[in-house]
């Protein structure tokens, strides 16, 4: 499965991942895991806009301390300065 990983229990613009999988800047969606530094997990999907930019929706999810997150979609663009993909908006 394709994986995302947060570093953070929640998304947030700022907020930087690890994308576990190769992006195809092919403007299409595949379906993702999001996990987050809690341990928290929430079905997800990517659309690759660019080699450097994705849009990823993530579904409802509750995270380790028991806080509901509604469904959210978020703009990342890969940093080349730190090797992570940073959230830039919510979209």
């Amino acid at each position: 499965m394709n994986t995302i990983s947060f570093h953070d229990s929640h998304v947030y613009p700022g907020c930087s991942a690890i994308i576990l999988f190769s992006i195809v800047p092919n403007g299409t969606t595949v379906p993702a895991t999001a996990e987050f530094s809690d341990g928290s997990i929430a079905t997800a999907e990517v659309e690759q806009v660019s080699q450097v930019e994705v849009l990823v929706h993530i579904s409802a999810y509750t995270t380790a301390r028991g806080t509901g997150i509604p469904p959210k979609s978020w703009q990342l663009r890969y940093d080349n300065a730190t090797d992570l993909w940073k959230v830039v908006a919510k979209m």
